[in-house]
């Protein structure tokens, strides 16, 4: 994690800690009744509920709420009471801290194959170009700087103007040909920066790069 999400994830949690005084009955969740796994895959990103926030369509914010993604329904579930209730439309964004990452989740992205705009993915880049990850089983160990390998299931998404497009690390070319209007200097920054793509962060570097560099030349 570089350090602006550890700042991120420190100053999620600290608002958490003082600003659980929301109604969350406007939220209109719908109760929820969870069902025994019986050794089942789990349905769920992370094991446990984390004190997090959600972000509505019309804007109204929603700060401590104990909060599960249900990766499997694509849905967010949240406790009141010691009640559970989902809700299943009208997010846009939804965040995790953890305590050892934070998950920003967003929807309202360009559609690929087999998704639609509703849709939530993880933002992991929120540049001009964006990288976005699904996840499609729960993540068991986490650690500060995780790898490709910990994280077999998960598939990552480049988003470059109204596009969206599936990328992976052990492919080079899948991304790169997406930034090949800038080919030679891609070139020069995975050679300078010591770039082999094992996990996430060197993809996000590189995007990083990209678009400081057309930004530079003021998007050209």
């Amino acid at each position: 994690m570089n350090n602006l999400q550890k700042i991120l994830a420190v100053a999620v949690l600290c608002m958490s800690t003082i600003s659980y005084g929301q109604d969350l009955a406007s939220l209109n969740g719908k109760p929820y009744q969870e069902t025994s796994s019986d050794g089942a895959k789990s349905i769920y990103l992370l094991p446990n509920s984390y004190s997090g926030s959600i972000r509505m369509q019309d804007d109204k914010f929603y700060d401590g709420v104990q909060l599960r993604y249900d990766i499997v329904n694509d849905e967010i579930e949240y406790s009141k009471d010691s009640a559970l209730f989902r809700i299943a439309d009208g997010v846009k964004e939804f965040t995790i801290p953890s305590g050892i990452d934070l998950y920003t989740f967003r929807s309202g992205f360009p559609a690929g194959k087999g998704l639609s705009e509703k849709n939530f993915y993880r933002v992991m880049y929120d540049g001009e170009t964006k990288l976005l990850k699904r996840y499609q089983s729960q993540i068991k160990e986490e650690k500060a700087n995780p790898t490709v390998n910990m994280e077999p299931d998960a598939k990552l998404y480049i988003v470059k103007g109204d596009k969206l497009t599936a990328v992976s690390l052990k492919d080079k070319n899948s991304f790169l040909k997406l930034l090949s209007d800038e080919k030679n200097k891609m070139q020069w920054v995975i050679k300078e920066e010591n770039l082999e793509f094992d996990g996430d962060n060197d993809l996000v570097k590189l995007l990083e790069e990209y678009d400081s560099y057309k930004a530079g030349r003021g998007g050209n």
